[in-house]
């Protein structure tokens, strides 16, 4: 079974790249490995936290539960993508 995986995005305050792009190429490659959550109705296994700047002030309090996959710059794509392929 793929992993269902949900998007947090932090408030954006301090944009350092471009997250929405960032999150479109995340699903592209990883299209097929793992199912997305389309809204916060929707179950998951994980969360990705895309977060803005190294600050990383998202609340990701409602997602103790979860493993959290913190992204805080475009270089923690290729690390998420490689690590979340091996759990797909």
């Amino acid at each position: 079974m793929k992993p269902r995986v949900r998007i947090k995005y932090c408030g954006g305050c301090n944009p350092k790249y471009d997250r929405v792009a960032l999150v479109e190429e995340l699903k592209a490659r990883l299209r097929g490995t793992v199912a997305w959550a389309s809204s916060d109705a929707d179950p998951c296994d994980m969360v990705v936290a895309v977060q803005g700047c190294e600050t990383a002030c998202a609340d990701l309090t409602a997602f103790a539960a979860y493993e959290i996959y913190p992204i805080t710059c475009p270089e923690d794509l290729e690390r998420l993508i490689e690590e979340m392929r091996m759990k797909g």
